[in-house]
């Protein structure tokens, strides 16, 4: 786990800093050895400059597997990350969080930035949004957090109305 050194955003509850400090980038003590991630109008600023995502979404399974139980990110990392590269894939999001830093390592390695989910189904804790952040909070893959996959149609995965699913979200 990481260790969080205390700031000004910490006098906010501690998943508020945390979303504060890395989405906003208003805390650098949080942010060493991550690269600045800032908007600016309609532009995303990586480090100061303007960044332009050419991404996927990537959710390896084995051919005849079933999502999420046959998840292998460590397994396919490596050959499809090289794919990747070579396709000018600067970024990707997942469906479910990676929390493996040797994953992220190798992802980082070939250029690739993770929109790291952090949340997608309903049946999971709403605690479990810190426990996965702060697994890989300072690992300079991570541009930035996802919550939900298409939450305002499917509830969460688990058939919310829409109120709840807004709840949640803002929860999260």
């Amino acid at each position: 786990m990481a260790v969080i050194t205390p700031c000004c955003c910490m006098q906010r509850s501690p998943p508020l800093a945390l979303v504060v400090a890395l989405l906003c980038g208003l805390c650098p003590a949080l942010a060493v050895g991550r690269p600045q991630v800032r908007v600016s109008g309609r532009q995303l600023l990586v480090d100061g400059k303007p960044f332009h995502m050419k991404g996927v979404n990537w959710n390896p399974v084995r051919r005849g597997g079933k999502h999420p139980e046959d998840l292998d990110f460590r397994g396919f990392v490596e050959t499809d990350a090289e794919i990747m590269a070579l396709a000018g894939v600067n970024a990707l999001r997942t469906y479910e969080p990676v929390t493996d830093t040797e994953v992220l390592d190798a992802l980082w390695e070939k250029g690739i930035f993770v929109l790291n989910t952090v949340y997608v189904n309903a049946a999971d804790s709403i605690d479990t949004v810190v426990e996965r952040m702060t697994a890989v909070i300072d690992h300079p893959a991570v541009l930035m957090w996802v919550v939900g996959n298409e939450w305002n149609y499917n509830g969460f995965y688990q058939k919310l109305k829409l109120e709840a699913a807004r709840g949640l979200l803002r929860d999260a």
